[in-house]
């Protein structure tokens, strides 16, 4: 597992909103590990609050030795290591990860797009809209899309919010 501790990071899986519990775990077992996250504001109960939240959810990013490799199987709310095609641990390159760290630092508002670009075929998964499909034709703002519906032979034009969509 050396080949994996010098110049790569390796890909922890969370479960659902346990990033936090295990990065901190992994601090007190002395593992060498990263959360990226960004500040959002979010209004609950009509109150605006920043909260902070990981840029990829589900994930911590690590860097064991290779004594420290079996105390990363007992961390609450880890789910193991992301595996690649050939059952090795999955890398990232320490360039990448410091870019990640660059752009957390010096930029106030970062998102992680989700995969979704414009042409692409998608599909309304909840609100008045659902389950229409249609082609993304514009992303107007971080959280708004434009999609190209046809309704009787008729292209309409909808904007809906990023989180009501899904790509086909």
């Amino acid at each position: 597992m050396s080949e994996f501790c010098s110049s790569s990071w390796l890909v922890l899986r969370t479960k659902s909103r346990h990033e936090g519990v295990v990065e901190r775990a992994l601090q007190l077992k002395q593992i060498t590990s990263y959360l990226p996250t960004q500040r959002l504001m979010r209004q609950r109960q009509g109150r605006k609050r920043e909260v902070e939240l990981p840029l990829f959810p589900g994930y911590v990013f690590v860097r064991p030795r290779d004594d420290q490799y079996e105390g990363m199987r007992y961390i609450r709310g880890s789910c193991g290591l992301i595996l690649s095609s050939n059952s090795t641990p999955a890398t990232i390159p320490e360039q990448d990860l410091e870019a990640v760290r660059v752009l957390v630092n010096r930029c106030s508002s970062v998102s992680v797009d989700d995969g979704l670009v414009e042409g692409q075929r998608v599909r309304v998964i909840d609100g008045p809209l659902a389950g229409i499909e249609g082609e993304l034709v514009q992303i107007k703002q971080q959280h708004l899309l434009v999609l190209n519906v046809e309704l009787i032979n008729r292209s309409v034009r909808v904007e809906v919010d990023r989180d009501l969509i899904a790509a086909l």
